[in-house]
């Protein structure tokens, strides 16, 4: 079974009802969907109104997660530095949800082409989808 770690910009077109976005979302018996710290901040972040929040918040509950662990923070600096070293500045929380996709063995689901940069900047082999939808 896949473990894919679901980005910020897949959960957008997911609550705005894009079915290309839903359909590995929801194909539950061949992937293990994951969300993490970062992502939930960057949405909640995004939302509007007090039920927005409330809603995402009970929907939650059934969404395992990705902890972020000290050695995660540590990759993702590294990580962070030798792409600026190269004039590329990534935000930190595609450093840490990048990191958190590698260190856990996870594909990450994603539209944010930052993903894609890092990949092809860098000895990392991360498996991305959903660059295309």
């Amino acid at each position: 079974m896949n473990k894919i770690l679901v980005d910020t910009s897949i959960w957008i077109e997911y609550f705005k009802g894009n079915k290309s976005a839903a359909a590995i979302i929801e194909e539950k018996k061949t992937h293990n969907i994951f969300i993490a710290g970062p992502i939930i901040t960057e949405l909640i972040l995004g939302m509007k109104t007090k039920s927005e929040k409330d809603n995402f918040a009970s929907s939650l509950e059934s969404l395992p997660r990705l902890l972020v662990a000290d050695r995660d923070w540590i990759d993702a600096g590294i990580l962070g530095g030798a792409l600026r070293e190269k004039g590329i500045p990534v935000p930190l929380p595609d450093l840490i949800i990048y990191t958190l996709a590698k260190n856990n063995n996870c594909c990450l689901y994603t539209l944010d082409k930052h993903f894609e940069l890092i990949n092809n900047t860098t000895a990392q082999h991360l498996e991305i989808i959903g660059l295309n939808l």
